[in-house]
This record gives structure tokens, C-alpha cells and sequence, in this order.
């Protein structure tokens, strides 16, 4: 077991933690790594003025001293923390996930980056205007607080959220499934991955077109909006949806199995006109009738056509 300081950019290590109390020029140290080390309780890091990244992750430890405040990035995750205390005011980054918080202090305005994943977190409190990213899944919130402008991520799953706020205009990446929402608001113009599948939903707001992936399984729709030409992978099974949308040309995996029985009829239709439109309709009659006779439910339609395209190509 060993420990780092970097020093001017130096790696000292050494095997002992009481070496700190007796390391020289103490104010040069910018990195403190003591992580993987069965600490249960913290050295003193008061003398360590200068400090600007602190990892201490995967420890025992049950509480954190008052920390420095030239601190910029925290890493204190895989501890047993209850609490943690006042957070430096040029903090960036707060990787806390996987304790046993429930709640957070104040968050300072430099704040851009907040993992508290795998907690027990009932709220979280006022987020900085400047942050990028948010994973607080696993969790026990029923709301949010209002969403800063410049969030690009946000991963709020397995929660037991009823709604959510109004999402950010450059919002690029949502994962909410498995809470208890139904409805979700406008969604980001810049919106790509949407995860929002075991929730109750009945229908989905209007989809960004630059949306790539739209997992929305297991929920009570009953149709979908239009769909952006720049999916490419749409997650729709176990819903009420009777039909489908235009499906768009960059499609590669669509599964919408476990629906309405007059979904089976509609791919049916879709299947004929999609080999028609780019086959030779004679020639692959046979194509259609193989495809009459699959259990529709228990496939998607664009790989059951990519293989008799591919073996009939051949």
C-alpha cells in the first residue's frame, strides 16, 4: 500500500500516512491521493494550503474534515460518508457517489460537475448556474430542483420522481426511466439520447431532431410523435401503440414488439411497402410471404428484411 503527493508536478510516495505530518514545503502540493487505502479516519490537511485535487475514494471513512479551500476537485466516492462538510468555494468537481449521504451542502457557484449517484438522498439543494453535469440516480428524490441553463448531462433514474423541471436548451443526453413520471416537459432542441422507458407515460412531447436514441418501453402510449431522421435506434415495446409513425430512412434497430394486436397487421403493411419501394416487387414476392407467417411480436421488422436482403443479394 503506498500514497501519492504530487509536488511541481513531482510523485512522491510513500508508505505511511503520518509521513505527511513530516513532509517539507507542504504549500507546493496540489494532489493528494490516498484512495484504496482502509482509511477509517483522515490526516490532517490543514497544513496542505495549496491543494487543488483530493481523491481519499474507496476508503472506510464515516466523516470528512473541513477541507481546503484552494480545493477544485473532490473524489470521495466508495466511503460509508453520512455528511459532508462546507465545500471549498472554487470546487468544480464532486464525485461523492456510492455513500451514505442524505443530503449535500450548499453547492458553490464553480460547481460543474456533481456524481452523488447510489446514496440516499431524499433532495438535493440549489444547483449552480454553471453546471454541466448531474448523475444523481439512485436515489430516493421525488423532485428536482430548477435546472441550470448550461446542464448537458442529466441522469435522474431510478428515483421516485413525478415530474421534472423545465429542461435546458443544450440538454444532450436524458436518462429518467424507472420513476413514476407522466409526462415529461419541452424537450431540449439538442436533445440525442432519450432514456425514459417504466414510467407512465401516455404520450411524449415533441421529439428534437437530432435525437439518435429513444428508448420509451413500458409505458401506457398509445401512439409516438413524429419521428427526427436522425434516429437510429427506438426502443418502443411493451405500450398500446396501435400504429407507428413514418420510420426514418437512418433507422438501424427498431423493437416494438408486446403492443396492440393491430400493430402486427400495421408492420405487415409497412414490410410490404418498405421491399416494394426498394426491391424489385416480383422477384422477392416470396420475401413477403415468409414474412406473413413470423411471429411479428417477437421481432424487429428492419432485421428480419435486412436478412432476405442480404440473401437474396448474394
Amino acid at each position: 500500500m503506498y500514497y501519492q503527493l504530487f509536488n511541481d508536478n513531482n510523485i512522491y510516495n510513500f508508505d505511511n500516512i503520518n509521513h505527511l505530518d513530516t513532509l517539507n514545503n507542504k504549500h507546493n502540493v496540489q494532489i493528494i491521493n490516498i484512495c484504496n487505502s482502509n482509511l477509517i479516519i483522515l490526516p490532517n490537511l490543514h497544513q496542505f494550503i495549496n491543494i487543488e485535487s483530493f481523491n481519499c475514494c474507496n476508503n472506510q471513512l464515516k466523516l470528512l474534515t473541513n477541507l481546503p479551500n484552494s480545493l477544485i476537485y473532490l473524489y470521495c466516492y466508495n466511503n460509508l460518508l453520512t455528511q459532508l462538510p462546507q465545500l471549498p468555494n472554487k470546487l468544480t468537481d464532486l464525485y461523492c457517489s456510492n455513500n451514505k449521504l442524505t443530503q449535500l451542502p450548499n453547492l458553490p457557484n464553480s460547481l460543474k460537475k456533481l456524481y452523488c449517484f447510489n446514496n440516499q438522498l431524499t433532495q438535493l439543494p440549489e444547483l449552480p448556474l454553471n453546471l454541466e453535469y448531474l448523475y444523481c440516480y439512485n436515489n430516493l428524490l421525488n423532485q428536482l430542483p430548477l435546472i441550470p441553463n448550461n446542464l448537458i448531462h442529466l441522469y435522474c433514474f431510478n428515483n421516485l420522481l413525478n415530474q421534472l423541471p423545465q429542461l435546458p436548451f443544450d440538454l444532450k443526453v436524458l436518462y429518467c426511466f424507472n420513476n413514476q413520471l407522466t409526462q415529461l416537459p419541452l424537450l431540449s432542441f439538442n436533445l440525442e439520447y432519450l432514456y425514459c422507458f417504466n414510467n407512465q407515460f401516455t404520450q411524449l412531447p415533441e421529439l428534437p431532431n437530432y435525437l439518435l436514441e429513444l428508448h420509451c418501453y413500458n409505458n401506457q402510449l398509445t401512439e409516438l410523435p413524429q419521428l427526427p431522421d436522425s434516429l437510429i435506434h427506438l426502443y418502443c415495446y411493451h405500450n398500446k401503440l396501435t400504429h407507428l409513425p413514418i420510420l426514418p430512412s437512418n433507422l438501424k434497430n427498431l423493437y416494438c414488439y408486446n403492443n396492440s394486436k393491430n400493430l402486427h397487421k400495421y408492420l405487415i403493411h409497412c414490410k410490404s411497402l418498405y421491399i416494394h419501394k426498394k426491391y424489385n416487387k416480383y422477384r422477392y414476392m416470396d420475401i413477403l410471404n415468409d414474412l406473413l407467417n413470423y411471429k411479428i411480436e417477437n421481432y424487429y421488422y428492419l432485421e428480419i428484411i435486412k436478412y432476405y436482403a442480404k440473401k437474396y443479394n448474394n
